[in-house]
C-alpha cells in the first residue's frame, strides 16, 4: 500500500519507505541546481520542501517517544486495522495531494538552512528510517486510543495512529509540491 489510507503498521512502514525512495529518485533526477531553485518568487524549492518535512518530523519525534512508551497494550488482534479519529481523517484528507485547502506554514516550521540538497536529502532519509523505527516500537500498543496534541497546532488533538497518517499525507503533499516545482522549472528551459 503505497498510497491511500494505511490500516496497519505494516501499511504505514511501506508508505514511509516509499516516500523516502520517491524523494531520493526525485533529487537524483533533478540534480543540485534545480533542487535549490524555487519555481517562482514565494514558492519553495525541492530542498525547501524536504527541509520543511525534516522540521515537522523533528517536532513529532519527542512527542511520539514519550507517548508511545506510555501507551497500553492493544486489545485488538495484532494485525487488526487501526481506527482513525475525526481530526486524523479530516487533516489527512485536506493534505493529500493536491491539497484541498492552502494554508500558511507557521514560522517555526518554515524551511531554513537548506545548505545543500545532499545534506537535506540525507537528513530526510534518516528521519524516514527513524519514523519506521518508531512505528516498529508501536507494535502491540493501543496507539489509536491514546491522544496527543499536534506539535504544529496544540488546539488539535488526535491519536498517535492518526498523527502518523497525517504525517504520511503531509509528506506526500510536499513531495507532490516538489514535483510540481521541478516540472515548472524544466518547462522553462
Amino acid at each position: 500500500m503505497a498510497n491511500g489510507r494505511a490500516k496497519t503498521l505494516e501499511d504505514l512502514e511501506i508508505q514511509f519507505t516509499t516516500i523516502g525512495a520517491r524523494a531520493q529518485a526525485l533529487v537524483e533526477s533533478a540534480g543540485p541546481d534545480l533542487c535549490s531553485r524555487p519555481p517562482a518568487s514565494g514558492s519553495w524549492s525541492v530542498a525547501e520542501c524536504l527541509q520543511h518535512l525534516n522540521v515537522i518530523a523533528d517536532a513529532y519525534f519527542p512527542v511520539w517517544q514519550q507517548i508511545i512508551a506510555n501507551a497500553g497494550p492493544r486489545k485488538a488482534a495484532l494485525n487488526a486495522p487501526y481506527q482513525i479519529d475525526f481530526w486524523g481523517r479530516l487533516i489527512s484528507w485536506i493534505l493529500e495531494p493536491p491539497a484541498r485547502i492552502r494554508s500558511k506554514t507557521p514560522l517555526p516550521f518554515q524551511p531554513v538552512d537548506c545548505n545543500s540538497i545532499d545534506s537535506v536529502l540525507a537528513g530526510f532519509l534518516a528521519r524516514q528510517q527513524h519514523i519506521v523505527d518508531t512505528l516498529r516500537r508501536c507494535r502491540g500498543r493501543a496507539i489509536d486510543t491514546v491522544s496527543i496534541a499536534s506539535p504544529v497546532d496544540s488546539r488539535i488533538r488526535y491519536s498517535i495512529w492518526s498523527s502518523f497518517l497525517v504525517n504520511a499525507a503531509h509528506q506526500r503533499h510536499h513531495l507532490w509540491q516538489a514535483e510540481q516545482a521541478l516540472q515548472k522549472l524544466r518547462s522553462e528551459k
